[in-house]
């Protein structure tokens, strides 16, 4: 190859060697141009979406907002629904509170000279309404309890209220005085009737006079129970009050005023086990197969053995019987059956109790054990009059018991 040869392939090379340059350089900056392409288009997407989720939250909240609006404001429409009157009197009692307390804080500013009188509000209007929502509040706490007082404090700021307004009313004149003085306390008065003691339906009332007629009753027959209870002194000197339990009635007479009378269970109407059922469930059991009359399996009195009244008389031709002949206890009549013993012993205990209270009213001076009727005696002690006629009799005659 000749050196014009050699030299047109060097040209060559280094013209097609700078082509591949160009073409480098070329493909490097298409390819930075793409990645900043990319690069802007990814931030611009990201922009668009936190605008998009910003716009989102913001509709959210305001949607948020609205919903607290309406809720507040329906829960206030069902509160305004079902407290109609609250709402009413409210009204006129916020009316009254803001006429009377800015005429009181001009008056009192010019009676005292001095920016301390704009107080005065302070004890004329707000001093009522402090005891006429102190009445309320005890009302709703407890329904039993007394409010008097309190109501003597609202009526009297109120009369003082009234009195300070129609002061300031009266040097502009009659009319001016009146309305100036009743403005002051009509939110008072109708919050007194309407909202802090509402007038009661008859079955409240009814119920309440039965509540306090119970509370009355129970206070007095604890107070009865005090009186007659007793001492019980130990050895180092110390006293202990002890009561009798039973079930008593509470005398209200003037002679017998504070007496408890022992008052007998009826023995028909079932009630809590007391000392007396105790002593005749220990009769009755005392009285049980062990000590009375023999009896067959089914549970009648043997006939043939006594029937069904103990005796210590043997009956005739028992093989031990060594000497005369004696009467044989006739056997209970089959119709008393088992419950012959309990009934004898449920009128004894019945008769005893009666004796109690028979002896009670004596001691009372309620009966004169000399002069007293069997009707007067069944009157007092609230027994029959079979039961009066026999302790007439046991009166007469200790010795029929």
């Amino acid at each position: 190859m000749s050196w014009q040869e050699e030299r047109r392939a060097n040209l060559a090379a280094k013209a097609q060697q700078a082509r591949l340059d160009q073409a480098a350089a070329t493909g490097d900056e298409i390819a930075r141009m793409k990645a900043a392409s990319d690069v802007a288009r990814a931030d611009r997407e990201q922009a668009a979406e936190l605008a998009r989720q910003a716009k989102e939250a913001a509709a959210a909240k305001r949607k948020q907002r609205r919903d607290d609006r309406k809720e507040r404001w329906a829960t206030i429409a069902a509160f305004a629904r079902g407290h109609v009157a609250h709402v009413l009197i409210y009204s006129i009692a916020v009316v009254s509170f803001v006429m009377a307390a800015s005429a009181m804080a001009g008056y009192g500013a010019e009676v005292y000279a001095s920016g301390v009188g704009r107080l005065l509000p302070l004890i004329t209007e707000l001093g009522m309404w402090a005891f006429a929502v102190s009445v309320q509040i005890m009302r709703r706490k407890d329904r039993t309890r007394s409010v008097w007082g309190l109501k003597v404090g609202v009526w009297v700021f109120g009369a003082l209220a009234f009195g300070t307004n129609a002061v300031h009313g009266l040097a502009r004149g009659w009319d001016a005085m009146v309305i100036m003085g009743v403005v002051s306390v009509a939110g008072v008065i109708a919050h007194q009737l309407a909202i802090a003691d509402p007038p009661r339906s008859r079955a409240q009332r009814a119920a309440d006079k039965l509540a306090a007629a119970q509370v009355a009753k129970t206070n007095a027959a604890a107070r009865a129970a005090l009186k007659m209870a007793t001492a019980q002194i130990d050895a180092d000197g110390n006293a202990r009050l002890t009561f009798a339990p039973g079930t008593y009635e509470v005398k209200r007479g003037r002679l017998t005023r504070g007496r408890l009378i022992p008052v007998a269970p009826d023995p028909d109407v079932p009630g809590p086990p007391d000392a007396l059922d105790a002593a005749i469930a220990d009769l009755l059991d005392s009285s049980g197969p062990a000590a009375g009359p023999d009896r067959h399996s089914d549970g009648e009195p043997d006939t043939e053995t006594g029937g069904g009244v103990a005796t210590a008389d043997k009956p005739a031709g028992h093989p031990d019987d060594t000497g005369p002949a004696r009467p044989v206890s006739r056997p209970a009549p089959r119709t008393s059956r088992r419950t012959a013993p309990a009934e004898r012993t449920t009128g004894d205990a019945h008769m005893a109790v009666l004796r109690t209270r028979l002896a009670a009213a004596v001691a009372a001076g309620e009966l004169d054990p000399a002069t007293a009727t069997p009707y007067r005696i069944a009157k007092t002690i609230r027994c029959g009059k079979p039961a009066a006629k026999k302790l007439r009799a046991e009166l007469d005659n200790p010795t029929q018991r």
